[in-house]
C-alpha cells in the first residue's frame, strides 16, 4: 500500500505546483488535495524538499512518456513538429516545468531530474532531426531542446497556441535544414 499512497501523494503534488507553480506548492496543500492529514504526507516525505525532488522525477517521467507517445503517433515530420507543439502547450506542464526549473536552482537533486529530462529527450529530438532530414549533430540536439523550451514558455505566457508553436518549430527545422544544404 505504501507505494500506491506515495504515488497518490505525488500526483497530488504534481497537480498543486501545475495549478499555482512553486509559490502554491506546500505540504499544507499537497496533503488536502490528496486527502491525507499533514502529519501522514510528512511520513511518506518528512520535508518540502523530499516531496519536490520525488515530484521532480515524476514530471520528468511524465514529459518524456507523453513525448515518445506523440512522436509514436505521428506520420512524417510535419506531425511530429505538430505533436511536439501540442506537447508544449500544455500550460499545466509548462507550469510544472518552470517551478522545477526555479527549484534546481537551489537543489541539486532536482537539477539531476533535468539532466534525465535531458537525456531521455535528446533521443527523441534526434529522431525529429533525422525525420526532417537534418543530419544529427548533438549541438542541434540541445538548440531543439532550448527553441522547445521557450516556445513552452511563450505558449504559457501567451495562453497557449499550439498553431504558433507549430509555426515557430517547423520554422526553427526548415532554418536548420536549409543551413546545412
Amino acid at each position: 500500500m505504501a507505494p500506491d499512497r506515495r504515488g497518490a501523494i505525488v500526483a497530488a503534488a504534481l497537480e498543486v505546483i501545475g495549478e499555482a507553480g512553486l509559490g502554491g506548492f506546500t505540504q499544507p496543500r499537497v496533503a488536502a488535495r490528496a486527502g491525507l492529514r499533514q502529519s501522514h504526507l510528512t511520513y511518506y516525505f518528512p520535508t518540502r524538499d523530499d516531496l519536490l525532488v520525488a515530484v521532480a522525477d515524476e514530471a520528468v517521467r511524465r514529459r518524456i512518456a507523453v513525448l515518445q507517445e506523440a512522436q509514436a503517433a505521428a506520420d512524417g515530420p510535419r506531425a511530429q513538429v505538430a505533436a511536439l507543439a501540442g506537447v508544449l502547450t500544455s500550460p499545466e506542464h509548462t507550469r510544472t516545468l518552470l517551478a522545477l526549473t526555479q527549484a534546481a536552482d537551489r537543489d541539486a537533486a532536482v537539477r539531476r531530474s533535468f539532466d534525465a529530462l535531458a537525456a531521455g529527450v535528446g533521443p527523441l529530438g534526434a529522431e525529429m532531426l533525422q525525420a526532417a532530414g537534418i543530419d544529427v549533430d548533438p549541438v542541434d540536439v540541445a538548440l531543439l531542446q532550448a527553441v522547445s523550451t521557450g516556445v513552452a514558455v511563450l505558449s504559457l505566457a501567451r495562453g497557449g497556441d499550439a498553431a504558433v508553436a507549430e509555426h515557430l518549430l517547423g520554422a526553427f527545422l526548415d532554418r536548420l535544414a536549409a543551413a546545412r544544404s
